[in-house]
């Protein structure tokens, strides 16, 4: 059964209704016993707008799978910095699944939403593909997504710690200058000083080229005294293949395979 949002196809400016109309919908999904997965159309440029109104107590009551990306981001970094809910980082409904997926994101979502996640390797099927920056083992809590939402949450109560994680982070439509801005402030943050490993999807250009090359060499300039595991080329973000990973759950990442194994319990 599907269950769509009474608000849904609203416009408000340029936000998909208003604050109250948006977040009416997604709370009413968390309080309805029916409801075993939201999975958000777009990312939506007012997500952060309605983060301090997201009830959490029905999460809490009755925790669901919510799939997205993108702006997506501020919502489940701030559901797992509040309640320490899993969320599925992965395709939207509109765009990516909507359009059609290519198999290895349609097998990975898939995956995601219908198989057990512990022990899964992240890297099966794409290992190959990988480019090993800084090689190494890992452990910690898989967290991140896009990385301009994330440095829009930096100094509010919903961004989690990030001491200790595996950081993945994509991005799209950020010219290279602002990539070296927001990767600047997660150093002086003293994000990139506290890590255990950092891996990086899809950066997508304002012209749809591929910024990943000038995101590793500004990456590994900052980090140059780390010597945390580094891991480039990972399918992920807003572009496909898109592979869904479950964001917070603990993992374990190991280049010498190279592999990233969900570990839970």
């Amino acid at each position: 059964m599907t269950i769509t949002g009474r608000h849904l196809g609203k416009k408000t400016g340029y936000l998909a209704g208003t604050d109250a109309e948006r977040v009416e919908d997604i709370n009413e999904m968390l309080r309805n016993p029916l409801v075993r997965a939201v999975m958000l159309a777009r990312g939506g440029y007012g997500a952060m707008r309605i983060l301090n109104s997201i009830n959490c107590e029905a999460l809490l009551q009755d925790p669901k799978i919510l799939l997205g990306m993108s702006d997506v981001t501020a919502l489940q970094m701030s559901l797992y910095s509040r309640c320490g809910l899993v969320t599925l980082a992965g395709p939207f409904l509109a765009g990516q699944i909507g359009e059609g997926l290519d198999p290895l994101s349609e097998e990975s979502l898939m995956r995601a939403l219908t198989e057990p996640i512990e022990g899964r390797d992240l890297f099966d099927g794409v290992a190959n593909d990988l480019r090993l920056l800084k090689c190494g083992k890992a452990s910690g809590p898989l967290l991140g997504g896009c990385l301009s939402l994330i440095c829009a949450l930096m100094g509010t109560p919903h961004l989690p710690d990030l001491t200790g994680t595996i950081l993945f982070l994509e991005d799209i439509q950020e010219p290279p200058y602002r990539i070296d801005r927001m990767l600047t402030q997660m150093k002086l943050a003293g994000v990139l000083d506290s890590v255990n490993a950092v891996v990086l999807g899809h950066f997508v250009g304002p012209d749809h080229d591929n910024l990943l090359p000038e995101v590793e060499r500004i990456l590994l300039e900052m980090t140059s005294d780390k010597r945390f595991p580094v891991v480039s080329g990972f399918p992920h973000g807003h572009k496909l293949p898109n592979i869904t990973i479950p964001s917070g759950v603990p993992a374990e990442l190991d280049t010498s395979v190279p592999s990233l194994t969900v570990r839970v319990g």
